[in-house]
């Protein structure tokens, strides 16, 4: 193979003439491309341009927001929504910790992404480069690997070991920082190198020449023999045998039983067809959390939305299949002392959490449900009278909350009467992003997702903002849906400038936004107990104005019947690729009294 020198001042470097070799940042998006990656969430940086332009050229959807932590929400959930690790590039420094939050939300919601940052060059670190910051201890807390190549010939492995990594046993974020000059085209990284020499033959100005040369060598030595490392599939962690025949054992004594799904049961994409299929076969009372909302559609013989307490009190033996017992079961002190609980988690840390089970499987969630109905369960429990009892209690709940919400105000509309007139508006193809406090918690109990795969909520953390992040990622990873966002005023502040994302790349995205100008989760209870309102009231914002200034449409609405039109004219527009605003003036509402969780 003929070669080339390239020489500047004493510094050269030998490399191929023929073929073109690429630069590393199009071998950073071979790999992509070989774990699946077909879009990136990015945000404009000098530091990283190698690899979003590199993706853009290979033909990859190269998605740019307004603010970093969007590219990690949007990468969040566009795992969640087809099982393919999502992608973000961000630039150093501040690009990098403006991730922080939304990595901490998905090492939480246990969602595989990979944040992969540009750096200063490997021999400017530490010595007060332009936004260089230690970016890999800063980020080891929050993720499951974090690695910086120092050369070329490093950095498809390092990244196959971060795609990997990302998603073994339960899936999380990965880091990987690259150096500018591993990504940059060899004459430009030569170049920058050669503009910070002495202009001298000194004998110093040499030895810095011969230094720099020698770094450079290393830095691209071997870069013609490297080899696109094979992605390995992910391994499905299944259950023994021996435990699912105890399973089956408990189910068969068993006249009152609980099965809650939570949003690690939906980690195993390519089984969820069955996993639905077997939850169906069960046939014991389900309750749904997170991600697994949805899964039986709209309505079920064995599917509650309401009474969990309830049944979790009186049950004898509850299944807790990719769910465990924090704050929103009460640390595991809501489920009956006498119940037998059967706790299946990738992590054993969690699935004892605050209450030891009776059996723990450490094991996919969705793997243990379809082997164990592989069993043939023919004695499937007899709870005939358990689920007529759950559903007495499940229908005067909605019987109740359809009471309220024909209570009317003269100048706003009721929260409950949006959130239950929505639901005439989703159908199959939607996917329902919430992102607030008081409205995203009424919708939760009212709005209905139509099948598996269709929800998507911070999790655990309860993070505000994640709104126009994730329904990015969901609107790219399953292009073919209709995204809706119900938002709290309040949780819109966070990312309304989005709407210029959603413009700019034709996003019809529907965003219902419940006004009710306050931070009314925390305002109703900090009332009660402090006395004042400190630091809780808002305007009612002229939200809508807002998404018609970025290029969008926008609707004000002060009544149900003003809504239902609205969300018709809304339908069309947005089927179009244009994104629209509902600005709801919405009631202050006790409907969810006492709910401030800290």
């Amino acid at each position: 193979m003929a070669c080339k020198k390239l020489t500047m001042e004493g510094i050269s470097l030998q490399r191929s003439a023929s073929p073109a070799l690429p630069a590393a940042s199009h071998r950073d998006v071979q790999v992509l491309a070989a774990n699946g990656v077909d879009t990136i969430y990015t945000l404009s940086g000098g530091h990283v341009a190698p690899v979003y332009v590199a993706a853009e050229q290979r033909g990859m959807k190269v998605v740019d927001v307004r603010h970093e932590v969007n590219c990690v929400f949007a990468a969040d959930a566009h795992w969640r929504m087809c099982g393919v690790p999502g992608v973000a590039v961000v630039t150093a420094g501040p690009g990098v910790t403006n991730t922080i939050t939304a990595l901490q939300n998905a090492k939480m919601a246990e969602s595989a992404v990979v944040l992969i940052a540009g750096a200063t060059t490997t021999l400017l670190r530490g010595k007060g480069s332009l936004q260089d910051i230690d970016q890999i201890e800063l980020l080891k807390p929050l993720v499951k690997y974090a690695a910086s190549p120092q050369t070329v010939r490093a950095v498809m492995q390092e990244l196959q070991r971060a795609f990997e990594v990302c998603l073994e046993g339960v899936p999380g974020p990965v880091f990987i920082e690259l150096p500018v000059d591993i990504i940059y085209p060899m004459e430009a990284v030569l170049k920058n190198y050669m503009d910070g020499i002495p202009k001298s033959k000194s004998i110093s100005a040499r030895l810095i020449a011969a230094f720099i040369s020698r770094h450079l060598h290393n830095l691209f030595h071997g870069v013609d023999n490297l080899v696109l490392p094979l992605p390995k599939p992910r391994r499905i962690v299944r259950p023994s045998l021996r435990d699912l025949a105890k399973v089956k054992n408990m189910l068969s004594k068993s006249a009152r039983p609980v099965l809650l799904v939570g949003s690690q049961a939906m980690v195993n994409h390519r089984e969820v067809d069955d996993f639905v299929a077997a939850v169906r076969q069960l046939g014991i009372p389900t309750f749904f959390a997170g991600m697994a909302r949805g899964l039986l559609g709209e309505s079920s013989e064995i599917n509650f939305r309401h009474g969990r307490s309830k049944a979790l009190k009186r049950c004898d033996l509850v299944i807790l299949c990719g769910i465990f017992c924090d704050f929103r079961l009460q640390y595991g002190n809501i489920i009956s002392k006498q119940a037998k609980v059967v706790a299946v988690n990738l992590s054993k840390e969690k699935g004892t959490l605050n209450r030891t089970p009776s059996l723990l499987l450490l094991s996919d969630p969705c793997a243990f449900m379809v082997d164990l109905m592989k069993l043939d369960i023919r004695t499937r429990p007899e709870c005939s009278a358990w689920l007529k009892e759950l559903r007495e209690t499940d229908q005067a709940a909605e019987a109740n909350i359809f009471e309220k919400s024909k209570k009317e105000s003269a100048d706003f509309v009721n929260p409950l009467d949006i959130c239950i007139a929505a639901n005439g508006f989703i159908d199959d193809k939607t996917i329902l992003v919430m992102d607030g406090g008081d409205f995203v918690g009424t919708a939760a109990y009212t709005v209905k997702p139509r099948k598996v795969l269709s929800w998507l909520d911070p999790g655990a953390f309860g993070t505000l903002g994640v709104g126009a992040g994730f329904a990015m990622g969901a609107i790219m990873a399953r292009k073919e849906s209709q995204v809706m966002i119900f938002y709290g005023d309040g949780a819109l502040g966070f990312s309304i400038p989005e709407f210029d994302t959603f413009v700019r790349h034709q996003m019809g995205i529907i965003c219902i936004v419940g006004n009710d100008a306050g931070w009314t989760q925390i305002l109703r209870d900090q009332e009660k107990i402090l006395s004042l309102p400190t630091a809780c009231n808002l305007t009612h914002a002229d939200y809508h104005e807002v998404a018609r200034g970025f290029g969008g449409r926008g609707f004000l609405v002060r009544s149900k019947q003003g809504f239902l039109q609205a969300m018709r004219e809304a339908k069309q527009i947005a089927a179009g690729g244009c994104p629209v605003l509902i600005n709801c003036l919405i009631a202050r509402s006790d409907f969810r009294e006492g709910s401030l969780s800290i």
